[in-house]
């Protein structure tokens, strides 16, 4: 390979990337259309996508499909900083209202027969509890009139679970530790809807939050009721969350940057489209039976994988491992140097959702190809296509942060107090108050000129 020089570190051998091929490569991943990434997804992504007609709502639904497809393979782990990881993805649509998120509903469509199967089941399984019951009534009341001091006393039946895929957004903290942990740990938070999302968080506000940041790590949550003395333990809970709202009710659930779930959450920005849609639009009238078909596609993947006894582990390459460090130390310093140092840790987590994508990205295809074994390795095209999702969503993040930081409004009043000919220091205290953030000022200020 001409453009890397091999060696050996630790007694195996590694590739060092040279700077000429690094900048080769990120310009690679830079400037890809949304077509030119559809057109590299596996297929059981690529024809929904292809299925739609308009740019945005293939862009919407993509990014939904993804947060939504994260929490339908169970039994994908992978090893990433000494520790497992499964595919769950935390996936954040902003818009106005009627801000044509409906590709959104295209995307739950994949997880839809998923999510039926399971209530089937919960429905079967409470009639079965139901009539249960009824005999240890009946069992109980013959127990309790009769003399015989050795008769055993009936054993009450155990309330079966709450079996579903979609947790609803509008609950309170309790209610979806229960779902969760009734659910293995596992589940989709789906919201398309902002105001039912604010609504069940100006209830709960902290435990959504909370319970959102430990669950992107796979740790451990817990909950204690103390009008039932009940303890909800979840050890690793695998949660997927797809939400969407407006940028006014994304502050109810992630008030600032300093909140830790910014960074966690993959954002996408819906611009406003000031023209009327054709609603009669003939080549839309199949969406809705098309997506529910291709629902099915995803039943059979996840029936196939909740059912094995062991998990199947995903890698990337040598090759692939040294490029993503080269990739993400460049991305890291870059945004900090933009930003401020708040955006390390939305550089770190941006390491980890890429790399989750690829493992989203590799399982379909090994499906598709008839491969999903014990092991699976990722190819360079699913490589470098979630790299360059990461990266067409990088800017929406900046937008976010943005907003969230107030920056803006900061900006403006650095900019007209610089211009009374006050100091960085004395802008920095003014905005910042006893923080120093001379730096921060410096760097605004240069960029305005």
């Amino acid at each position: 390979m001409e453009n890397s020089i091999k060696c050996y570190m630790y007694g195996k051998e590694c590739i060092m990337i040279n700077d000429n091929f690094l900048n080769g490569l990120q310009d690679h991943i830079n400037g890809f259309s949304i077509e030119s990434i559809i057109s590299e997804l596996p297929n059981m992504l690529k024809k929904p996508c292809d299925f739609l007609v308009d740019e945005t709502e293939k862009e919407v639904f993509l990014i939904g499909a993804i947060g939504v497809i994260s929490g339908l393979l169970p039994n994908i782990k992978a090893l990433y900083s000494g520790k497992w990881i499964a595919p769950n993805l935390f996936v954040y649509v902003l818009a106005g209202y009627g801000g044509g998120k409906g590709s959104l509903d295209y995307a739950r469509a994949l997880g839809k027969h998923i999510h039926e199967e399971k209530r089937d089941e919960a429905k079967r399984l409470l009639v079965e509890y139901l009539k249960d019951l009824e005999e240890y009534k009946k069992h109980l009341k013959e127990y309790n009139k009769s003399k015989d001091a050795d008769a055993i006393p009936p054993e009450k039946p155990n309330k079966p679970a709450t079996l579903m895929l979609f947790i609803p957004a509008n609950n309170s903290k309790s209610g979806v530790y229960q779902l969760l942990e009734e659910n293995n740990g596992k589940g989709i938070l789906f919201e398309s809807e902002g105001d039912t999302l604010a609504d069940a968080l100006k209830q709960d506000y902290g435990g959504f939050s909370d319970t959102l940041r430990q669950g992107f790590h796979h740790e451990t949550i817990s909950l204690f009721r103390r009008m039932n003395n009940e303890l909800i333990e979840i050890n690793n809970p695998e949660i997927s969350v797809v939400l969407s709202s407006t940028f006014n009710q994304l502050k109810t659930l992630i008030p600032s940057i300093e909140n830790g779930l910014y960074s966690r959450f993959l954002f996408y920005e819906l611009k406003q489209n000031n023209k009327f849609i054709n609603v009669f639009d003939d080549r839309k009238k199949e969406y809705q039976q098309y997506f529910e078909n291709s629902g099915i596609l995803f039943n059979d993947l996840f029936n196939e994988l909740n059912q094995l006894e062991t998990p199947i582990w995903f890698w990337l390459t040598d090759q692939q491992q040294q490029k993503f460090i080269k990739l993400f130390d460049e991305r890291k310093s870059k945004l900090i140097a933009e930003v401020d140092i708040s955006m390390s840790g939305t550089a770190n987590r941006l390491g980890i959702i890429a790399f989750r994508i690829m493992m989203i990205f590799t399982a379909l295809r090994a499906h598709e190809n008839g491969t999903l074994n014990n092991s699976i390795k990722c190819n360079d095209t699913d490589f470098y296509n979630a790299l360059r999702v990461v990266d067409r969503l990088e800017k929406h993040a900046k937008t976010v942060y943005d907003y969230l930081d107030g920056q803006p409004e900061k900006k403006s009043l650095a900019a007209m107090l610089f211009k009374e000919d006050k100091s960085y220091g004395e802008i920095s205290k003014i905005i910042f108050g006893n923080e120093n953030h001379k730096g921060t000022i410096h760097k605004w200020l240069n960029k305005k000129k």
